[in-house]
């Protein structure tokens, strides 16, 4: 399999939920409309290790036409499943079959994680993505950026402590959470999501 421009995760998510609980992947695919007819599949790798194939949907595109919005969802995995999800993206159209595979080494997904398909650089505008995605419905700024220790194991290059919060004067934040991403490649997972006791040197304010 080979990456290609034709086809490219947009994100994808990992939660936990339903009755009873199991762990879901679903996210959007940005695929080039080379033709009317196509098939966009997400071939997984499933708790069992067995590598299954779950079909995208079309959602929508802009009024130029491409590049064309595609979801997928009803990927799952047990809800206590530690290891991440492992998945690749296919595009067949005008039988040809184009990949986003993440240069030759798959996605990988940790649970309650986060990955963004576009360019590997990490700024405050990927920050503001991922603040999006884990949940606050207003808008958030990142106070700060701290770098860590890779983490053991796993694969990650980067690891960072995140301060953000909604600014409410200079050097004043109220809703602060401090919240720990994973960066390899890629991929951003987040690993972490707490209120902040304290985050010198600046002024937190009460909501």
């Amino acid at each position: 399999m080979s990456g290609t421009n034709v086809v490219r995760l947009e994100h994808a998510k990992r939660r936990r939920g339903g009755d009873p609980p199991v762990s879901e992947v679903s996210g959007m695919v940005l695929v080039d409309n080379i033709a009317y007819d196509k098939q966009v599949l997400i071939h997984y790798r499933d708790a069992a290790g067995e590598w299954r194939v779950a079909p995208a949907r079309y959602d929508s595109a802009p009024p130029w036409g491409s590049p064309e919005r595609w979801v997928f969802s009803g990927i799952f995995y047990p809800a206590d499943y530690p290891e991440p999800a492992r998945f690749a993206i296919q595009v067949v159209a005008a039988g040809r079959e184009y990949w986003d595979n993440n240069g030759h080494h798959d996605y990988l997904l940790d649970p309650g994680g986060i990955v963004f398909g576009d360019a590997p650089l990490f700024g405050v505008d990927r920050l503001q993505r991922i603040v999006e995605f884990v949940g606050w419905r207003y808008h958030m700024d990142v106070i700060g950026v701290e770098e860590a220790m890779p983490i053991a194991g796993r694969g990650h290059v980067l690891r960072y402590k995140v301060t953000i919060g909604r600014s409410v004067g200079p050097g004043r934040y109220a809703h602060a959470r401090c919240v720990g991403i994973a960066v390899r490649g890629s991929d951003v997972s987040v690993l972490s999501d707490t209120v902040c006791e304290s985050i010198p040197p600046v002024e937190l304010v009460k909501p």
